[in-house]
């Protein structure tokens, strides 16, 4: 009987909260159509990502990026000349680059964390785009915060903690609009509990049949001189892409 009074409890604190925050979905349902505010299940994409220090240009670099939900990430670099070709694949939480230039004919194995080519990003910010598949996620409550050029805007915030220990971040809190559950913003924290990052979507333009941020900007609390801006140039859905080119004998090929 105790049990069953417990069980009641926590079911009533639950409606409590999704009512006090006034929305109906799971936290978990949030976050996918927050992700989905971004990038579809499957795209292709063109984007360069931008790195500023102390707001000198220090490097700039495009590249193609190819996703499928559940099947893995493929990046090729396409500038700068001298990284031309380079190629990334993010699979089964398992990122790998190869340099045809090499010669070695193998791929390198990279940590989620590291930074992507000395940008502010790491690598799993670029090669993995979904939260839900890493993060076990709640809602912890509702903001008005600044967004450029909207104002004020009525965010839900929900908190992620990794699953695991291979994750980039140990914790990450998004803020995610109200009206249409859009990312708005994004910080990542270090496993010592402190800021690391902070990213902000912003620029919404019409992008693969919806409207989505169009730009990333990236900021670190270590390197707070340094700024890394991710454009994104064209984006498209792309539900029947072939699994084949996610796989390490298509990256080396």
């Amino acid at each position: 009987m105790r049990n069953l009074y417990l069980g009641m409890i926590i079911i009533i604190l639950c409606a409590f909260t999704s009512t006090l925050y006034g929305q109906d979905l799971t936290a978990e349902q949030i976050v996918r159509k927050a992700e989905q505010s971004v990038y579809p299940d499957n795209f292709v994409m063109r984007a360069t990502i931008e790195t500023l220090k102390s707001g000198e240009v220090e490097s700039h670099m495009d590249m193609e990026i190819r996703y499928k939900r559940d099947t893995g990430t493929r990046i090729e670099l396409l500038a700068p000349a001298r990284s031309h070709g380079v190629r990334f694949l993010q699979k089964e939480g398992n990122l790998w680059m190869f340099n045809p230039r090499a010669g070695s004919g193998q791929a390198i194995r990279l940590s989620p964390r590291a930074s992507f080519q000395g940008t502010v990003f790491s690598n799993r910010d670029v090669g993995d785009p979904q939260y839900t598949t890493e993060y076990t996620v709640r809602v912890v409550g509702r903001e008005s915060i600044d967004v450029q050029g909207s104002g004020q805007v009525d965010a839900i915030v929900v908190e992620g903690i990794a699953r695991n220990a291979q994750v980039a971040y140990a914790k990450v809190r998004l803020w995610i609009r109200a009206k249409d559950y859009m990312i708005l913003k994004a910080e990542y924290f270090a496993k010592s509990g402190l800021p690391f990052k902070t990213v902000e979507f912003t620029n919404i333009r019409r992008l693969a049949g919806k409207e989505r941020p169009s730009v990333l900007r990236m900021l670190s609390m270590d390197q707070k001189d340094r700024v890394s801006i991710m454009t994104i140039h064209d984006l498209v859905e792309d539900p029947a892409m072939a699994d084949a080119i996610f796989t390490l004998s298509a990256l080396t090929r």
